[in-house]
């Protein structure tokens, strides 16, 4: 998938004030969004990626235990989706945002509206790099409250990292003395969950918090999942949207 900025931005711009509104053309490959279309999303009318790109999306709707923090996961990372998000925040394709967690936004308005989201921190360089940070992006049409109470010391990528060195990410992950946690539950969100030590880190940052604590990741590397799966900590995940999700396969 090459970048292909300016098509993008022309896309964007024209669907910038209401990310329900109908695409023609997929944000990915540009075909026609309604190309092998499954039914459900061709009643719906409300997608930004055409069937024959969705279909290489792989739902996972699990949720499972971190310590005592409940972490669901939407999808299983896979190549496809690897590419999609390096697009996205590598080349900078700032106009694939709605793609991402468009299926579940609805959900995310409704039952969590008396939460709010606390967003994972990137590096100063990496901040520079792209001018933005991808979950906020990713998360525009989310009418929650979000803040961003951690930064980071140093740019430490989880997915390259061995596990003795994941181990020092507590390290890595600071809180920020200038925003404090408002009165209400949380909901951590991330992109990646690659070990689930960076969701945990700060998770355990965020405690004592007096409000119920939760964490939602787009997608969970295969590797983290089957480990979770083999020690029996992989459930359904509870969000209604695994009916959604499922029902667009």
């Amino acid at each position: 998938m090459q970048p292909q900025n300016h098509f993008y931005q022309t896309l964007l711009h024209r669907h910038s004030q209401d990310e329900s509104d109908i695409v023609e053309h997929c944000l990915l490959c540009f075909q026609n969004v309604h190309k092998q279309e499954d039914i459900f999303h061709y009643v719906k009318r409300s997608s930004f990626l055409c069937g024959a790109c969705r279909k290489q999306l792989e739902p996972l709707c699990k949720s499972t235990k971190l310590d005592s923090l409940q972490l669901s996961m939407l999808y299983r990372y896979n190549d496809f989706l690897e590419s999609m998000i390096f697009q996205f925040k590598e080349g900078r394709d700032i106009a694939l945002r709605p793609v991402f967690f468009h299926e579940v936004m609805q959900e995310l308005n409704d039952k969590f509206r008396q939460y709010a989201i606390v967003l994972m921190p990137s590096s100063k360089e990496k901040m520079l790099e792209r001018g933005f940070l991808p979950v906020r992006e990713m998360l525009q049409a989310c009418k929650l409250e979000i803040i961003e109470p951690f930064y980071k010391t140093s740019n430490h990528k989880q997915s390259l990292q061995n596990m003795q060195n994941r181990a020092l990410i507590s390290q890595v992950i600071q809180r920020r003395s200038d925003v404090s946690l408002p009165q209400k539950p949380l909901l951590l969100v991330d992109d990646v969950c690659t070990s689930g030590s960076t969701i945990l880190c700060a998770y355990q940052k965020l405690l004592p918090h007096t409000y119920k604590i939760e964490a939602l990741v787009l997608a969970a590397h295969p590797l983290f999942v089957e480990s979770c799966d083999e020690k029996g900590l992989l459930k359904r995940m509870r969000f209604s949207i695994l009916s959604l999700l499922k029902s667009g396969r």
